[in-house]
C-alpha cells in the first residue's frame, strides 16, 4: 500500500487543519492515559476516564487523530485515537466523501505497517477501524474497491516478513468479524437489513477469496518439513487458524427457514454444521484442504493453545454438510481423508493431555456424519486401521483415566472416553444400512469390555490403582460423587459392548465373580479384622462394586415410563445357546434354585447352565453370603457400598427379567422362562429370597440411608408389578414388614424411605384376595391410626419428641396417599381422608416448624394428584371442603403480609408456597379429567365445586409473588403454570376477581413476559392472556377489568415482535396472542401502527412500514376468532417479522 501521512488525509470544509490542534492535546492525553494505567485514586482514575470519553466525541477528528497518532509514541494514546477514529466514521459517514474514508482507511493500514512493535491490542484496534471503515462503505462503493483492498491484503500476506503477514491476516479476520453477524461485531447502528445485505454481499465475492488466501498459506506451510518456533511464526501460524476457525463457523445465508434468518437478528450464537454453497465444492474438497490442515497439525501439535484451535477447525470442518456434496459418494471421499489424517494424528505413542478430548471427538463425529449407506464405500483397509487405531485408544483412555482417578486429578480422559465409547454405539447401530458393522464391533468389541472391566479391577486382577488405606477409601467414598452417576454414559456403553460379544462378556464377569466371591469367603471365615485384612477387602469390595455395576448395565437397560425388556441381544443369545445344546433347562434350573440356598451352593456350576442364569446366579450367591455373614455377626467385616450394589443389581434385573412377560418378545428363551418366568419355582423362591434381602438391609443398614433407599426401591419394583406382587404375598416376612412399621429398627430409617416403604408395603394389597386383604389392610393402618389421634389429642404440646413424631406420622401418610392406584382408590381415601383431617389441626400446633407444614401440604398435594379424579361426587366433596379448611388454616398463620426473603435464601426454603401452587393446580384437573361416579343421590348440585378450592388459594397466594420469588426458577413457573391452567379451564371467572387480585395477576403477567424468567414462562403469560382476550372477544365486552388491562398488552407484545431481542421459538405462540390481542382492541391496534410508522424519521422506511403492517392485517380480512382467519394470519406474521425486524432492529 503506498505510503500516506496525516497530511493526506482530506478535511472538509470549516475543519480545523493540523496546524491547529491544541498543543496541549497531546500532553492531556498521555496524562490521561498514563493515569488510567498507573491506577491512581479513584477521583483521579475516572477525572481521566471522562477526559477520554469527551474527545472520543469531538467532531471531525480525522486530522487530529491522524497527527496525534504520528506524533506521539504512548500506545494507550493511539488505543484511543484509533477508538475515536472508529466512532467518528459511523456517526459521520454521510457527511463524509468516499476518497476521504478511502485515504484514511490506507493511513490507517500504513500505520499499522510501519509501526510493526505496536502492542496486540493497539494494531488489533486499528485494523478493527478498517474492517468498519470498509464494511460501512459496503452499499456505497462498487465491488472493485473492495476487490482492490483485498488484492492488496492479499499481496502482504504473501510477502516473506511474517510481521507484515500476521497484519494482512490480521485484517481479513476483522473483516470478517464484522461481516459474519453473529453478534460480535461492531454496533453501527444501523437497521438489520444493512447488515444482512453486507454479508450477503461480502460472502458471495470476497469470502471466497479469503478461503483461497487461507488454502494458499496451509499450502506453504504444510510444505515445511519443520516450522519455525519463533513467536513471530508462532503468531502467524495462530493467525492463520484463527481465520480458519472464523471460516468454517461462518453461518451463510442460505434461503432456508424464516425461523433461521429470526436467529440471526436475535443474534443467536452457536456453532452450526459448516454449510458452504456448492461454488465453493472445488476449493473444500479439490484442494486437499483437509490434508493441509492436518500436515499443519503436526507442525503445531506441541503448541497447547495452536493445537486446540486446529484441532477445533478440523471438527468444524469434518461437520461439512450442504449442497456442497451432490451425493453421498462425494461426501464419503471427502470424509476418507479424515481418517488418513486420524491415523497419522495418533501415530504416536502417546497424546498429549490437552489432545486427548479433541482427538476422540473427531473419531467420534466422524464415524457420526458418515452416511450409514456410504460406510461400505470406504476402502475396507482403511476403516479397518481407523477402526483398530481407535480400539487401541479406547483402551488407552481407559487405562489412564482410572489412574488419574486413583491420582485424584482433574482428567480428560473420561470425557475422551465417552466419546469413544459412543463412537462404536453409533457403529453398531448403523448395521441395518451396513452389514459389516456388527461383525467389525464384535471384532473389537472383546478387547474393549475385558480393559474397561480389568481397568477398574485391583492389581492383582487389573490395573486399578488401590494402594490406599482403608481410612482413605472411606474418606474418598463419601466424597465422591456416586459411580452411577458419574460413569453413567460410560456404563451403558460398556453395557451394550458386551452385549455385542454375550458369551465373552458373560463369561468374564461370571468367572470374575465367582473368583471374589471365594476370595471374600476365605476373608470373612478370617475374622481377625487387621488393618492388613481391612485394606485387601477395601479392595475386594471396590472390585465387586465395579463388577456388578457393569453386570446390571450388561444386563438390563434403565426403563422410565415405558415397559422394561430384555435386551434383545440377550435374548437371541440365550435363544441360540439353548438350541445349539450349550446350554439346558434342567440344569439351569437346577443352578437357580443351588444359588438361592446357602447351604446348596457349594455344589459344583452345571456347565449346561445359561449364561444370562449364571451371572445372575452368582450374584444371588453372592447376596446370601452376605447375609449369612449378617447372622454370624460379621458386620464390622462387612461394606455397605456393596450392600447397595447387590440391591441395585437386583432392582435394574427384576424389571424385565423376574416373572418375566412372554408377550413383549417375538421369541423366548426357554431356559430363562423356566429360571425367570411366570409358574417357575425358582422365580417364586428368587422373590422370597429378594424379600428376605430387603428385611436383612433394614436391620443391618438401618443408618445408611443410601442403602436402605436402594433397598426399598427393590422391594418397590417386586411389589407394583401385580405377577411379582402374587409372590410377594405368600413371604411370610411382608407381614412382618407390614406389622413392624412403628417398631425397630423400622423408626428407625430415613423419613423418605419410611414413606415409600410403607408405599410398597399397601401395593402388596393388591394381591390379596378381598378378605385377606381387608385384614391386611386393617392391621397395616391400624396403628398409624391410633397415633394421629393420639397426637392430635396432645396438640398442645409441642417439644421434640412431638415434632419427630408429627414428621415420621405425616411422611408414612405421604406415603399411603402415594399408594393410590384405580383399584384401590376408595379403599385408600377412606383410610386418608380422616388423617387429612386431622393433619389440618397439625397446623395450629406446628405452624413454625417449616418441615411439618411441607409435609401436610405434601400429603394433601399427593392425595389430590393421584385420587381426585376416581373419586365419586361425594367423597371429591369431602376432599374439597378439607383443602379449603387447610388453605385457611396455612393462610392465618403465615399472614397476608408477604414473605421474607434473605439474601441467603434458597428456592427450597420455600417448598411450601411450591406444593401450594401444586395442589391448587391439580385440584383443577377434577373439571375436564373426572372418572369418578357422579350418582350423588338426588342431592342436588355440590355446594363447593374445584374452582372455590382453587380461587380460594389463588386470593392467598398471589400477593405473595413479588418480583424477588419470581426469580427461583421453579417457583416462577409453577405460579404460571397454576394462572395459565386457570384462565384457560375458567376464562369467565377471572375477570369476575376482585379488582385487587385482578391487579396483582396482570402484574405478574408483566413480569414474566420479560425475558429474565425464560422461555417456558413468557410461553405460559402470553397463552393467559390469549385466553383473557378471546373470553373478550366472544363476550364482545368493550368494559370490564380484563379488558382494559389487556389493552395495555397490545404495545407490550408489538414491542416483543419488533423491537425487543426475539426468541424464534416463541414466535408462534406470540402470533396466536397478538391476533386475540388485535380482535379484542382493533382501535389501540390501528392507532399503535400509526405511532409506529409516524415515528419514523426516513420516509421510505416509514412507507415500507405501513406497507408491512397493511400486508398483515388487509383491510379487506375481518378481525375474528374463526380459525381459518387465525391461520392465515399466523403464515403473513413469519414474513410480517422478517420484513419489520430488518427495518426496525438496530445494530
Amino acid at each position: 500500500m503506498a505510503g500516506l501521512s496525516s497530511g493526506a488525509v482530506q478535511l472538509q470544509p470549516g475543519q480545523p487543519d493540523g496546524h491547529g490542534i491544541d498543543s496541549n492535546l497531546l500532553q492531556k492525553l498521555e496524562e490521561a492515559s498514563n493515569a488510567i494505567l498507573a491506577s491512581p485514586s479513584a477521583e483521579q482514575r475516572h477525572a481521566a476516564e471522562q477526559f477520554l470519553l469527551d474527545f472520543r466525541k469531538t467532531k471531525s477528528p480525522y486530522s487530529i487523530c491522524c497527527s496525534l497518532m504520528e506524533q506521539t509514541r504512548n500506545d494507550y494514546v493511539i488505543f484511543q485515537c484509533a477508538c475515536t477514529l472508529k466512532e467518528a466514521v459511523l456517526r459521520e459517514w454521510a457527511q463524509q466523501s468516499l476518497p476521504n474514508v478511502h485515504s484514511l482507511r490506507d493511513f490507517l493500514m500504513q500505520f499499522v505497517l510501519n509501526r510493526p512493535s505496536l502492542p496486540v491490542y493497539v494494531r488489533e484496534e486499528i485494523l478493527l477501524t478498517v474492517a468498519v471503515i470498509v464494511k460501512r462503505g459496503t452499499l456505497d462503493t462498487s465491488a472493485d474497491n473492495r476487490i482492490h483492498f483485498i488484492s492488496q491484503l492479499t499481496k502482504l500476506i504473501h510477502t516473506d516478513n511474517v510481521a507484515v503477514r500476521v497484519i494482512g491476516l490480521s485484517t481479513l479476520s476483522a473483516l470478517l468479524t464484522e461481516y459474519g453477524g453473529n453478534g460480535k461485531g461492531t454496533d453501527f447502528g444501523l437497521s438489520w437489513e444493512f447488515h444482512l445485505r453486507c454479508k450477503k454481499i461480502f460472502e458471495d465475492k470476497e469470502l471466497l477469496t479469503v478461503l483461497m488466501v487461507l488454502l494458499e498459506a496451509l499450502q506453504q506451510l504444510a510444505a515445511l518439513n519443520t516450522v519455525p518456533a519463533d513467536w513471530e511464526t508462532l503468531a502467524l501460524i495462530g493467525k492463520l487458524l484463527a481465520l480458519a476457525e472464523q471460516i468454517f463457523t461462518w453461518r451463510f445465508s442460505l434461503p432456508l427457514l424464516q425461523k433461521r434468518f429470526l436467529s440471526e437478528v436475535s443474534e443467536a450464537r452457536w456453532n452450526s454444521p459448516f454449510r458452504p454453497p456448492s461454488q465453493w465444492r472445488e476449493l473444500v474438497i479439490g484442494r486437499g484442504l483437509v490434508i493441509h490442515l492436518f500436515k499443519l497439525y503436526r507442525h503445531v501439535q506441541n503448541h497447547a493453545e495452536l493445537a486446540h484451535v486446529c484441532l477445533q477447525c478440523l471438527l468444524q470442518l469434518v461437520s461439512t454438510t450442504g449442497d456442497i456434496f451432490p451425493d453421498h459418494k462425494t461426501h464419503t471421499d471427502f470424509l476418507i481423508p479424515f481418517m488418513a489424517g486420524f491415523l497419522h494424528l495418533t501415530q504416536r505413542n502417546s497424546l498429549a493431555e490437552y489432545e486427548v478430548l479433541g482427538v476422540a471427538t473427531l473419531a467420534c463425529r466422524l464415524l457420526t456424519v458418515l452416511p450409514r449407506k456410504c460406510l461400505g464405500q470406504v476402502p475396507s483397509d482403511q476403516l479397518q486401521a481407523f477402526l483398530t487405531r481407535a480400539c487401541q485408544l479406547t483402551c488407552s483412555y481407559s487405562y489412564l483415566a482410572m489412574h488419574q482417578k486413583a491420582a485424584e486429578e482433574e482428567s480428560l480422559y473420561d470425557e475422551g472416553l465417552e466419546q469413544l465409547l459412543q463412537m462404536w454405539t453409533v457403529l453398531w447401530d448403523s448395521r441395518d444400512s451396513f452389514p459389516p458393522a456388527a461383525q467389525l464391533c464384535q471384532s473389537y468389541a472383546p478387547d474393549i469390555f475385558q480393559t474397561y472391566l480389568q481397568s477398574h479391577l485391583a492389581t492383582a486382577d487389573g490395573t486399578a490403582d488401590q494402594a490406599v488405606s482403608s481410612d482413605d477409601m472411606e474418606e474418598i467414598r463419601s466424597e465422591d460423587e456416586d459411580d452411577r452417576e458419574r460413569y453413567s454414559a460410560q456404563l451403558c456403553c460398556v453395557g451394550l459392548l458386551g452385549r455385542m460379544v454375550p458369551s465373552h462378556a458373560l463369561s468374564q464377569l461370571t468367572r470374575l465373580l465367582c473368583e471374589k466371591i471365594s476370595q471374600l469367603q476365605v476373608e470373612l471365615k478370617d475374622s481377625a479384622g487387621t488393618q492388613e485384612q481391612m485394606t485387601r477387602l477395601y479392595r475386594l469390595y471396590d472390585d465387586l462394586h465395579w463388577l456388578l455395576l457393569i453386570a446390571g448395565h450388561l444386563l438390563a437397560d434403565q426403563s422410565e415410563g415405558e415397559v422394561p425388556v430384555i435386551p434383545p441381544e440377550l435374548m437371541d443369545h440365550s435363544i441360540s445357546q439353548s438350541q445349539m445344546g450349550v446350554s439346558e433347562v434342567g440344569a439351569t434350573q437346577s443352578e437357580m434354585v443351588c444359588s438361592l440356598q446357602l447351604d446348596r451352593m457349594s455344589q459344583p456350576t452345571n456347565d449346561k447352565c445359561d449364561d444370562i442364569v449364571r451371572l445372575v446366579c452368582k450374584v444371588f450367591m453372592l447376596s446370601e453370603l452376605e447375609r449369612y455373614a449378617v447372622q454370624a455377626q460379621l458386620e464390622p467385616l462387612l461394606s455397605p457400598e456393596l450392600s447397595r450394589d447387590i440391591v441395585w443389581f437386583f432392582q435394574r434385573w427384576a424389571g424385565p427379567y423376574l416373572l418375566m412377560q412372554e408377550k413383549h418378545y417375538p421369541q423366548v428363551s426357554l431356559p430363562l422362562t423356566c429360571a425367570f418366568g411366570q409358574g417357575s419355582d425358582s422365580a417364586s423362591l428368587a422373590v422370597q429370597t429378594l424379600v428376605n434381602k430387603v428385611v436383612s438391609n433394614f436391620q443391618m443398614w438401618t443408618s445408611e440411608g443410601e442403602v436402605t433407599e436402594d433397598t426399598v426401591q427393590l422391594f418397590l419394583t417386586l411389589t407394583e408389578n401385580r405377577d411379582r406382587c402374587l409372590e410377594v404375598v405368600k413371604c411370610e416376612k411382608l407381614w412382618f414388614l407390614a406389622m413392624q412399621q412403628f417398631s425397630e429398627p423400622f423408626v428407625l430409617l430415613a423419613a423418605n424411605c419410611r414413606r415409600h416403604l410403607m408405599k410398597a408395603v399397601l401395593f402388596a394389597a393388591s394381591a390379596m384376595s378381598s378378605e385377606v386383604s381387608a385384614r391386611y389392610w386393617t392391621q397395616t393402618m391400624q396403628p398409624l391410626h391410633d397415633r394421629f389421634q393420639a397426637m392430635v389429642q396432645r396438640r398442645g404440646s409441642g417439644g421434640h419428641d412431638s415434632l419427630r413424631e408429627a414428621r415420621n406420622l405425616l411422611e408414612l401418610l405421604c406415603g399411603v396417599a402415594e399408594a393410590s392406584r384405580v383399584d384401590n382408590t376408595s379403599l385408600v381415601f377412606s383410610t386418608i381422608y380422616p388423617r387429612l383431617r386431622d393433619s389440618v389441626s397439625l397446623l395450629d400446633t406446628f405452624h413454625n416448624y417449616p418441615e411439618i407444614v411441607v409435609l401436610v401440604l405434601d400429603a394433601f398435594k399427593e392425595t389430590i394428584t393421584r385420587q381426585l379424579c376416581y373419586l365419586s361426587q361425594e367423597d371429591s366433596l369431602k376432599l374439597y371442603e378439607v383443602t379449603i379448611q387447610l388453605i385457611r388454616n396455612y393462610a392465618r398463620h403465615h399472614g397476608r403480609h408477604g414473605v421474607t426473603i434473605d439474601a441467603s435464601a434458597e428456592e427450597d426454603d420455600f417448598n411450601d408456597l411450591m406444593l401450594l401452587l401444586e395442589m391448587l393446580t391439580q385440584l383443577i384437573n377434577k373439571d375436564f379429567v373426572d372418572f369418578g361416579s357422579t350418582d350423588n343421590g338426588g342431592a342436588g348440585e355440590p355446594t363447593v365445586a374445584p374452582s372455590d378450592v382453587v380461587f380460594c388459594g389463588l386470593d392467598f397466594v398471589v400477593p405473595l409473588m413479588n418480583a424477588e420469588l419470581l426469580k427461583f426458577p421453579s417457583l416462577c413457573l409453577q405460579y404460571f403454570k397454576l394462572v395459565s391452567f386457570l384462565c384457560e379451564v375458567y376464562p369467565d371467572r377471572i375477570p369476575q376477581l376482585p379488582q385487587q387480585l385482578f391487579s396483582n395477576i396482570m402484574a405478574s403477567l408483566q413480569l414474566g413476559l420479560s425475558s429474565d424468567y425464560g422461555e417456558d414462562v413468557q410461553k405460559l403469560c402470553l397463552d393467559t392472556l390469549e385466553c383473557l382476550a378471546i373470553e373478550c372477544v366472544k363476550s364482545g365486552t368493550t368494559v370490564g377489568q380484563a379488558y382494559q388491562a389487556l389493552q395495555h398488552f397490545v404495545q407490550v407484545v408489538l414491542d416483543m415482535l419488533v423491537l425487543q431481542p426475539l426468541n424464534p421459538d416463541l414466535l408462534d405462540v406470540l402470533g396466536e396472542t397478538f391476533y386475540a390481542l388485535i380482535c379484542c382492541h382493533q382501535g389501540q391496534y390501528a392507532q399503535l401502527v400509526h405511532q409506529l410508522v409516524g415515528s419514523q424519521t426516513d420516509i421510505s422506511t416509514a412507507e415500507r412500514l405501513a406497507a408491512a403492517f397493511q400486508r398483515l392485517t388487509p383491510p379487506d380480512v375481518p378481525l375474528n376468532m374463526e380459525k381459518t382467519h387465525r391461520g392465515r394470519f399466523q403464515a403473513r406474521l413469519q414474513t410480517f417479522v422478517m420484513d419489520v425486524r430488518s427495518i426496525m432492529t438496530v445494530r
